[in-house]
């Protein structure tokens, strides 16, 4: 049975989450929402706070190179501003990662790019 978009997505980042805490990230938060914003994975990694995007893609998507596109950066930019400032307080080294999952034939495949874009405003 195919799955669908969603369920799809919900399994990647259960994945995608499986995957950070076994290399030693805390998940602190899933799917927060700041307004129209959201962030997949919060998480501290080594004293720095991660802004993680999950980014799933099924067994026909072809293309590799998914990438975070302008707009959505710019909102998680913001979310992530919005999180520091109502979560933690002092100064604390973050960053903005990407997590690519795909499902293919032999099962899920993951590439987690750290440091994915800079977030100027914070």
């Amino acid at each position: 049975m195919k799955m669908t978009s969603a369920e799809t997505g919900r399994r990647g980042e259960l994945f995608a989450e499986k995957y950070l805490q076994s290399i030693g990230f805390k998940i602190i938060e899933k799917n927060w929402r700041w307004r129209k914003c959201e962030i997949d994975i919060i998480a501290i990694h080594n004293g720095t706070v991660v802004f993680l995007e999950v980014k799933t893609r099924g067994s026909r998507a072809l293309d590799e190179g998914v990438v975070i596109k302008q707009g959505q950066r710019q909102r998680i930019v913001v979310a992530a501003s919005a999180y520091l400032a109502m979560k933690v307080t002092g100064n604390i080294e973050c960053r903005f990662d990407l997590v690519r999952v795909r499902l293919s034939k032999g099962g899920w495949r993951l590439d987690h790019i750290q440091g994915a874009f800079e977030g100027a405003s914070i």
